[in-house]
C-alpha cells in the first residue's frame, strides 16, 4: 500500500512539475507573438518564468530582431525584465503592472542605403501614419495599466549604410541607471518610451519614432551635438583573451573602419584616420590570457567618445568569432 502511494505521489509530482514546464514555454511563446505584433518585427525570448503565488514574471535575454529589408540581426537586447502583476485584474480582463524593472544591453540603430532607419519601419513607429480615423472602432484591446517603470540602458550602436560600402560605426555609453517612469498605459507607448529614451542620448536625428512618441504620450528631444562634446574622449575595457589576440583583432577593425597611421606591437600603440577622426588605440597586457584596450578619438581639439566606443564595439564583435 506504502509503494503504491509513493508511487502515486511521485506520478503527480512528474504532472505538476510538466505542467509548470508546459505552461511557462507556452506563455513564453504567447508573449513572443504578442510583442511581435506591437512592434512589428520577429522577438525571441532566451528565459522566461512565471510566478503564481508571488505575481511574478521574469524574462531573460528577450530581442527584438530587425525588420525586413534590414540585417538579421537583434536590434534591441534586453537583458532581463522583471514583473509583478495584478491577477484579480488580469481576471476582470484588465492587465495592471504594478511594477517593470528593464535591463536594456544595447539598442543598434541602421541606417541603410536609402537613408532609412529600422526603427522607422516598426509598427509603433508609424502611429501618426496610421492613427485610426474618428469614424473607425479600433481594434478592442485589453486594457493596461502599468504604474511604475523603472529603466536601465547600456549603449546604442548606429551603423550608416548610406554612403555605401562598409557602414560607419558610432557608440553611445547612454549609461541610465534606475531611471523611472509612472502611468504608461498601452504596450506601444511602453516601447516608444524605451527606444526613444535610449536614442535621446545620441547624435541620432530625424527618426519617425520621435513623433510616434508624441502622439502615444511620451514626447522627448534628441539631445543636442554639444551633448557629445563633453566628457572623456576614450572607451576601456578589457578582454579574456591573450594580448597578441587582442592587437590583432584592433588593427583589423582599424583596416575595416578607417586609414591606420602606424601600429607597434612591442609598446602597444595604434594611431589611425576613423570618421575624419584622429584614433589613437592603446593595448596592454594585464596577463596570459587578459589584456586591456583603450580607444581614443578626437576632432581637432574635440572629443569624439561616440567614436571611439564604435571603434571598440567593432573590435569586441571580432574577438567574439
Amino acid at each position: 500500500m506504502k509503494k503504491k502511494i509513493s508511487s502515486l505521489l511521485v506520478i503527480i509530482a512528474i504532472c505538476l512539475i510538466s505542467l509548470l514546464i508546459f505552461k511557462n514555454i507556452f506563455i513564453k511563446s504567447l508573449i513572443s507573438l504578442s510583442a511581435s505584433g506591437v512592434v512589428g518585427a520577429p522577438v525571441k525570448i532566451g528565459g522566461f518564468s512565471l510566478g503564481v503565488f508571488k505575481q511574478s514574471v521574469r524574462i531573460k535575454d528577450f530581442r527584438i530582431y530587425n525588420p525586413k529589408g534590414y540585417p538579421d540581426e537583434a536590434f534591441l537586447d534586453i537583458a532581463q525584465i522583471s514583473v509583478d502583476y495584478d491577477l484579480a485584474s488580469l481576471l476582470k480582463k484588465k492587465l495592471h503592472l504594478p511594477f517593470i524593472a528593464l535591463d536594456l544591453r544595447e539598442l543598434v540603430v541602421i541606417k541603410n542605403k536609402e537613408g532609412k532607419l529600422n526603427v522607422d519601419s516598426l509598427k509603433v513607429a508609424q502611429a501618426k501614419e496610421r492613427a485610426p480615423k474618428k469614424e473607425e472602432k479600433p481594434a478592442e484591446m485589453m486594457p493596461m495599466q502599468i504604474d511604475v517603470l523603472k529603466l536601465n540602458i547600456g549603449q546604442v550602436i548606429f551603423k550608416d549604410f548610406s554612403a555605401g560600402g562598409e557602414p560607419s560605426i558610432q557608440a553611445f555609453e547612454i549609461g541610465v541607471k534606475d531611471k523611472t517612469y509612472t502611468n504608461i498605459t498601452s504596450a506601444q507607448q511602453l516601447a516608444a518610451l524605451v527606444m526613444v529614451e535610449a536614442m535621446k542620448g545620441t547624435t541620432i536625428k530625424g527618426a519617425s519614432i520621435y513623433g510616434a512618441a508624441s502622439v502615444l504620450g511620451t514626447a522627448f528631444l534628441p539631445a543636442g551635438v554639444a551633448g557629445i562634446l563633453i566628457g572623456k574622449d576614450s572607451s576601456r575595457r578589457d578582454f579574456d583573451v591573450a594580448y597578441d589576440k587582442a592587437y590583432d583583432a584592433a588593427v583589423a577593425a582599424i583596416k575595416e573602419m578607417g586609414e591606420l597611421v602606424s601600429e607597434s606591437r612591442d609598446s602597444g600603440l595604434i594611431t589611425a584616420r576613423v570618421q575624419g577622426c584622429k584614433a589613437t588605440l592603446k593595448i596592454v597586457k594585464i596577463g596570459e590570457k587578459s589584456s586591456g584596450i583603450t580607444v581614443s578619438a578626437r576632432k581637432v581639439v574635440l572629443p569624439k567618445p561616440e567614436i571611439a566606443a564604435g571603434i571598440m564595439h567593432q573590435i569586441s564583435q571580432r574577438l567574439k568569432k
